[in-house]
C-alpha cells in the first residue's frame, strides 16, 4: 500500500490518500485539491511534485510524514 500526505506538499491539512498505485492516489489527491483547496486542476509542476511525495507505507518517508502530525 502507498500513500500521499497533503501536509508533505506544504499544506496545513491532514488529508491522506491511500492506494495500490500512483494513478489511484493521484486521482484522490486531485479530487481532494478541488474539493478542499479550491484548485480547479493540478498544474503539471504540482502533479509532478505530488507524485514524488507518494511513498510506500513501510518506508522511512512514511514514518517521517506520520511524525509531523
Amino acid at each position: 500500500m502507498k500513500d500521499f500526505h497533503c501536509r508533505d506538499a506544504g499544506m496545513d491539512c491532514d488529508f491522506v490518500a491511500r492506494g495500490n498505485s500512483n494513478q489511484e492516489i493521484m486521482e484522490q489527491a486531485r479530487q481532494h485539491a478541488q474539493r478542499e483547496h479550491g484548485m480547479q486542476q493540478l498544474s503539471p509542476d504540482l502533479a509532478h511534485r505530488v507524485e514524488g511525495l507518494i511513498h510506500d507505507e513501510s518506508s522511512e518517508a512514511h514514518r517521517s510524514s506520520m511524525s509531523r502530525k
